[in-house]
Order: C-alpha cells, then sequence, then structure tokens
C-alpha cells in the first residue's frame, strides 16, 4: 500500500503504459466501478473523516457552483489524504492557475467543466501534466508529494501516471465533439454532465428524455472505442442503478448538503406521526 493511504494495494496499468498504484485510479484501470459524491457546503476538516467512514470511494471538492476558497480546499485536501480517501477537485474553468493550484494542493485529480473541443483538451493535458508531457510548473518536496525530499524525475513520472483527468461533456457542441475530445492521450473519465447537458438541448433537467438517453449512448460507445472511463452524475439510487448496467463506471450520487436533506427527510417522514385526514365525520 502507498504512503499515508490505508486499504487494498492495487497496481495496473495505465493509458500511457506506466504503473498505477493510486488506488482510485487503479481501480478503474481493472475495470471496477467507482462511487464519490461532491463536497459542496461541508467545509469542515471532518467531513472527508465521516465521508471516508460512510463508505465512499472519493469524494468531489466543487470550486465552480461553490463558495469554497483554496485555503479551503487544501484543508480538505490534507485530512482526505490522512484518511486514505481520495479526493479530486472540480475547478470552474480551464486556466492554467485554476488547474496546478489545487493538483500543488495535494489533489488526486481534477474535473474540468464544459469541454468542447479537442484543442482544449489538449491544453488541459498540457496544463496539468509534468514535462515530458506537458509544461505544469514544478515545485518538489510540498504538500502534493507529501513533503517528501526524493528523486525529482521519479516524481514527475509517477505523478504524470497517477494524475485522474476528468472531463465534462455537458454541451451541444462538447457531445458533437466528443469523439474529438475523448482521443487525448492523458484524459481519464468523461463524464456527462446532465443538467448543462439537457438545458443545452433544449430539455432543461429532463435527464431522462429519449433525446438524453440516445445521446448518452452514443456518448458511452464513444467512450469504449478509446478507452476512456465514462461517469455520470446521478441523484437517485435508481437512476444510478439504471446507469450502472448501461455502463457508467465514474458515478457522482448528489453532493453532501443533499445527502443531508435526503436523509433529514426520510427520518423526519418515520418519525412525526401521519396527518390525520379531514373531513371524516
Amino acid at each position: 500500500m502507498t504512503s499515508g493511504e490505508p486499504g487494498t494495494h492495487r497496481v495496473a496499468k495505465s493509458r500511457e503504459g506506466g504503473t498505477i498504484r493510486y488506488p482510485l485510479k487503479a481501480r478503474l484501470a481493472h475495470g471496477e466501478a467507482v462511487w464519490g459524491t461532491f463536497v459542496f457546503e461541508c467545509g469542515a476538516p471532518a467531513t472527508p473523516r465521516y465521508l471516508k467512514e460512510a463508505g465512499w470511494d472519493y469524494i468531489l471538492i466543487d470550486t465552480e457552483h461553490a463558495s469554497f476558497n483554496i485555503e479551503t480546499v487544501a484543508n480538505l485536501l490534507h485530512v482526505s489524504s490522512a484518511v486514505g480517501l481520495p479526493a479530486l477537485v472540480r475547478v470552474p474553468e480551464t486556466r492554467r492557475s485554476l488547474l496546478s493550484r489545487p493538483l500543488d494542493a495535494g489533489a488526486a485529480g481534477l474535473m474540468i467543466p464544459r469541454v468542447e473541443s479537442r484543442a482544449q483538451a489538449e491544453e488541459i493535458v498540457r496544463y496539468t501534466k509534468f514535462p515530458p508531457l506537458g509544461d505544469r510548473g514544478v515545485i518538489l518536496g510540498t504538500a502534493h508529494n507529501a513533503y517528501r525530499a526524493e528523486d525529482g524525475r521519479r516524481f514527475l513520472r509517477r505523478a504524470n501516471v497517477e494524475l485522474l483527468l476528468v472531463m465534462q461533456i455537458e454541451t451541444l457542441a462538447g457531445l458533437e465533439h466528443v469523439d474529438e475530445i475523448v482521443s487525448v492521450p492523458g484524459l481519464d473519465v468523461a463524464l456527462i454532465g446532465p443538467y448543462d447537458l439537457s438545458t443545452s438541448m433544449g430539455i432543461p433537467g429532463e435527464v431522462n428524455h429519449p433525446r438524453m438517453v440516445r445521446a448518452i449512448d452514443t456518448f458511452l460507445k464513444t467512450c469504449r472505442r478509446h478507452g476512456v472511463v465514462p461517469g455520470n452524475f446521478v441523484t437517485s439510487v435508481e437512476d444510478g442503478r439504471a446507469w450502472l448496467r448501461r455502463g457508467m463506471r465514474f458515478l457522482i450520487y448528489g453532493a453532501d448538503f443533499m445527502l443531508l436533506m435526503e436523509r433529514s427527510r426520510q427520518v423526519l417522514a418515520a418519525l412525526r406521526p401521519k396527518e390525520k385526514s379531514r373531513g371524516r365525520s
């Protein structure tokens, strides 16, 4: 097992031929499905601890829609590393500093929204991979390599292989260019953004609309052809099971506040007495 990461040690090969020892990416390379949830509102240091204890395979710390600053993100990443819960960060847009700072703070990977072209996907890989695969800026001995002194060349090779890159396909433009996008070396997961995509298609929120289903079927076939892991965001157990059966393997179920509200409603419905029927004599 890798240093500071409790659990079963998994080894696999990346699409680029290197050896993967990072647990989450190795599991995906072995063909497994993994389940995570967004961290949107709960920035307390305890959050990764209890989500790890709950059994999630990974968490996604959001900085596209959530209000977290980089210090909060870094603190969540430190605790995630300490408890062995892989943590990815969703960045707000494709910009070098927005991609590099969470990685330097120790993120296991990144999710990039609204990817719409091969050129954009190539830019993302260039900004997040160290030379010779990209031109990410190099700093050693900080959070992303656990403050260890180690051989720079070995670290750069390992970091390139173990970085998990997730690109979101969530617009018609992205869907039209999905074959070009997922063919880019260095991409690991392509993930449907169902609410943005349905809105882009003129059917906002209708994530199970026949047009959406057909579009996602095409997306799944494209991912399989290029050896990229397909993913989706779901908000119900039924949808999660359905998309898992259809081939999704990187699955996100809701978010921290959604889980809290969902469970609260279930508990209160069970505890409160049923309202008496009105109109009875």
